[in-house]
């Protein structure tokens, strides 16, 4: 949990290289998270206008089509908006990724030489650079899981109205999906850790084996084997490990998975008995079953969104672990 304090630390790093963008893209988030339940309800009221219109002699058509419009300019500007949203984001992206670069080696100036000399500094500083590309994807994260919460918080109230076991069997359907994505994200996040410098190692053996610069030494020493075999030995090895995490993690999931089945089907089973007893009408039908799985979307969404945060934010602090790395030598301010 420490690693996620880190978070806005990292969103205060991004909103400085770009706050226009930072906060359009917030803007735009904040309107679509209230698409969904607009659509749903919209909806909603489409078909129990059909239904009251059918066999009637003047059909309220005017009514309709101008449901079928709304709706219709509600999806066209939840479009727009996902699209400029996703080129903010992107461009934001790169701009970050640019500036975090330029900061690791300006502070990678700033240490000792004895640093270089260090294999345990390679691995910081090898984990740190990996942070320059990956680190922008825990923004989406951040940005979709709030977007998600919001558009939750509506379908809720609503399902609340209804009928508040629906919101209970939500819970059912969805937490044990969680438990498991978070147990394995740090699994993950483990292993990676631990193969940081055997993964070093095949970056170099990959680099001797094929380089201009060594292929001299390689042809004449006859080396290319053994760079060939030492590699294909390591990778051989990080594969198993990582072969065996990824069917445990795979087969816990399809278990937790099937019982999320079940609580969506439960609460299926309780709207559509409502529905034949006459207490919702098919509108109501149609709305809570589109609410009630997209509610189950977006909490299994924001919930394995919330694992892949936790992992990101453990990435998160090697990045800035380099950056608190400090010289033993300094330079006076005015030599």
């Amino acid at each position: 949990m420490i690693a996620l304090r880190l978070i806005p630390r990292f969103l205060g790093m991004v909103w400085r290289v770009q706050p226009v963008y930072a906060a359009t893209i917030l803007s735009f988030r904040v309107l679509l998270a209230f698409s969904p339940a607009v659509q749903l309800w919209i909806g909603k009221l489409i078909i129990d206008g059909v239904v009251a219109n059918i066999g009637a002699a003047t059909p309220d058509w005017t009514g309709i089509f101008r449901l079928v419009a709304l709706e219709l300019v509600v999806a066209l500007a939840s479009d727009v908006l996902q699209r400029t949203s996703n080129l903010l984001e992107s461009l934001l992206g790169d701009l970050f990724g640019n500036r975090l670069s330029v900061r690791i080696m300006e502070h990678a100036a700033t240490l000792d030489l004895e640093n270089f000399e260090d294999p345990e500094f390679y691995d910081s500083l090898q984990r740190a650079r990996q942070q320059t590309v990956g680190r922008i994807g825990l923004l989406a994260l951040l940005l979709g899981i709030g977007q998600s919460g919001l558009s939750l918080i509506t379908l809720l109230g609503v399902l609340v109205v209804f009928n508040g076991w629906l919101v209970l069997l939500l819970v059912f359907a969805v937490l044990p999906t969680f438990l498991g994505e978070t147990h394995f994200a740090g699994l993950s996040y483990s292993l990676l850790y631990k193969w940081t410098p055997e993964r070093r190692e095949l970056d170099y053996l990959r680099y001797v084996a094929t380089s201009d610069v060594t292929a001299k030494e390689v042809k004449l020493f006859g080396l290319a084997d053994y760079f060939t075999r030492k590699y294909e030995r390591l990778a051989d090895e990080f594969y198993e490990a990582n072969r065996a995490l990824s069917i445990k993690r795979a087969t816990t999931s399809g278990g937790l998975t099937a019982v999320s089945t079940l609580g969506y089907y439960a609460a299926n089973v309780f709207i559509i008995v409502d529905t034949v007893r006459g207490i919702l009408s098919l509108g109501d039908l149609t709305f809570l079953v589109g609410s009630f799985q997209r509610s189950r979307s977006l909490i299994s969404g924001i919930l394995l969104r919330s694992a892949d945060v936790y992992q990101q934010s453990l990435f998160l602090r090697d990045l800035f672990t380099f950056f608190e790395m400090e010289p033993r030598t300094a330079s006076p301010a005015h030599p």
